[in-house]
């Protein structure tokens, strides 16, 4: 791309999980599309916070997020870079399904996917400022490398997970929860040389010391050089309790939650808890990024030390940001509450389905779920609409990801990786069907969106002969994981948390 090319129909702004996924959706409608990003690379935080896995896009065994996720998903497993979607045994703390993937290979995939949507990528940029005429956002001012730029367009869609450009263009917003706490943060890690074996039979046989654990059970076949068997746990409360109350251990929370990765004895570590980083400043970000590191350099130690099938093990690399999980909520048309999730309330303008738990961590303990943070499932899978995306007051602008319109706890569903890929879907609908119609965003009448959206596969309302096929496909999978020996059966729901099966 030439410096001399700065007018788009659509500007996208940021590249992770909601933003690259927008950018794909807004050029296969296409509008001309422009993916702003900062770092060198996409994925935005499954990719440069070090996510372990892709967060479930089913309810259950449906899968209700489809569309241009679901084949994104789909490449990499064909790829040999993923496992694809898999079912947890039991669904308290992870969700209902877990898809592993290869970090380099979802950079890749999603490179390849913008470009074949005709996509123009800028890497090493940063918006600096917006370009407004009264109350219409008409552009962006990029920092990076070449100075300073102007880049037009006929739409912005702000996926940069804090609202960022939102901010800068006045939007109204709220942060964090009714007092403005905002969830901790973490810094994720691997650890790199483990006897996996040894910690699955560990845990196997220590129940008791873990707040929740599941196995995973595969719906389609995965490339041979991956890790075959997966699960996940969260505990060795016993052992990090000691080490807390003897200093050896600096830690901002009570357990720790590990899983499996792509690859065979290397272990994700979702583990450090950082309360208090505010997401929209510098310097406490900084902070944060420190802290973070100082726990993950005395975990690591630990976990060598004391946990089994680690004696051996190395740290073999951490985040290069810490995870932000929450900051602005930008206030729009419709603000979606904690109980539209948990009663799963539908909406005449769905352009996304939700579907994960409540999950908001402690915000300012150690304990888990049993201590102060919450899990809390709906009674069904509810509808994002499409007024979320849209800011009050403010024309040309289009919310992707976590800073959709949203509560504390309506966010503590929407915010995982797949539900952001999902808004991310509907965010680059009505951005290029804003900007090819000449109309604002919530000038656009909802059946364009919804008919474009359709049109790229994407699922907004309950198929129920689909949903008999999942289920039974779902059965037939576990029925010969337990034949086989594949998993022992000792995580399905209640072994852990009392929760009756979702089958």
């Amino acid at each position: 791309m030439t410096r001399a090319n700065t007018d788009y129909d659509v500007i996208v702004c940021g590249g992770g999980p909601s933003g690259f996924i927008a950018a794909i959706a807004a050029g296969r409608a296409g509008a001309r599309t422009l993916l702003i990003e900062r770092y060198g690379f996409v994925g935005g935080m499954a990719t440069s916070a070090w996510l372990g896995p892709i967060s479930p896009m089913h309810f259950g065994d449906e899968r209700v997020i489809a569309g241009i996720p679901e084949e994104f998903v789909e490449r990499m497993r064909v790829a040999g870079g993923s496992t694809g979607h898999l079912r947890c045994t039991n669904p308290h703390g992870s969700g209902a399904y877990l898809g592993f993937y290869d970090r380099e290979y979802y950079k890749w995939t999603a490179i390849q996917m913008l470009q074949e949507a005709g996509v123009d990528l800028l890497f090493h940029s940063f918006v600096s400022d917006v370009l407004v005429e009264g109350d219409t956002l008409t552009g962006v001012e990029v920092a990076n490398k070449s100075g300073k730029t102007a880049y037009s367009s006929k739409v912005v869609v702000d996926a940069t997970g804090d609202g960022d450009v939102a901010a800068l263009a006045g939007a109204e917003h709220t942060v964090g929860n009714d007092f403005g706490v905002s969830q901790p943060s973490t810094l994720m890690f691997d650890m790199g040389n483990v006897d996996t074996e040894r910690l699955k039979q560990y845990m196997d046989d220590h129940l008791d010391d873990f707040e929740w654990a599941s196995e995973m059970v595969a719906l389609k076949p995965f490339a041979d050089d991956l890790q075959q068997t997966h699960f996940v746990g969260q505990g060795f409360l016993d052992l990090v309790a000691e080490g807390l109350a003897s200093e050896e251990l600096y830690l901002g929370r009570d357990s720790i939650l590990f899983l499996t990765t792509t690859h065979p004895g290397l272990i994700h570590f979702n583990s450090t808890r950082i309360a208090g980083v505010d997401g929209r400043s510098a310097e406490s970000i900084t902070q944060g990024e420190i802290d973070g590191r100082r726990q993950v350099m005395s975990l690591s130690r630990f976990i060598i030390k004391h946990i089994p099938g680690f004696e051996n093990a190395y740290l073999a690399g951490t985040g290069t940001q810490v995870g932000i999980r929450e900051s602005r909520h930008i206030t729009g048309e419709y603000v979606i509450t904690g109980e539209d999730v948990l009663y799963g309330r539908k909406h005449d303008d769905v352009v996304v389905r939700g579907y994960f738990p409540v999950d908001i961590h402690n915000l300012k303990g150690k304990e888990g779920y049993q201590g102060g943070g919450v899990w809390a499932d709906p009674q069904d899978s509810y509808d994002i609409p499409l007024r979320t995306l849209i800011p009050v007051r403010l024309n040309g602008l289009v919310m992707a990801g976590r800073a959709i319109s949203a509560t504390h706890e309506a966010h503590g569903s929407l915010r995982t990786q797949g539900g952001a890929m999902g808004i991310g879907h509907a965010a680059g609908a009505l951005a290029a069907s804003s900007a090819l119609r000449d109309e604002q965003p919530r000038e656009v009448p909802y059946p364009v969106v919804a008919d474009l959206l359709l049109a790229q596969g994407a699922s907004l309302h309950r198929d129920p002969e689909k949903v008999a096929r999942e289920q039974e496909a779902a059965r037939l999978a576990n029925e010969e994981a337990v034949e086989s020996g594949k998993i022992t059966g000792k995580y399905f729901p209640g072994v852990l948390t009392g929760a009756a099966p979702r089958l």
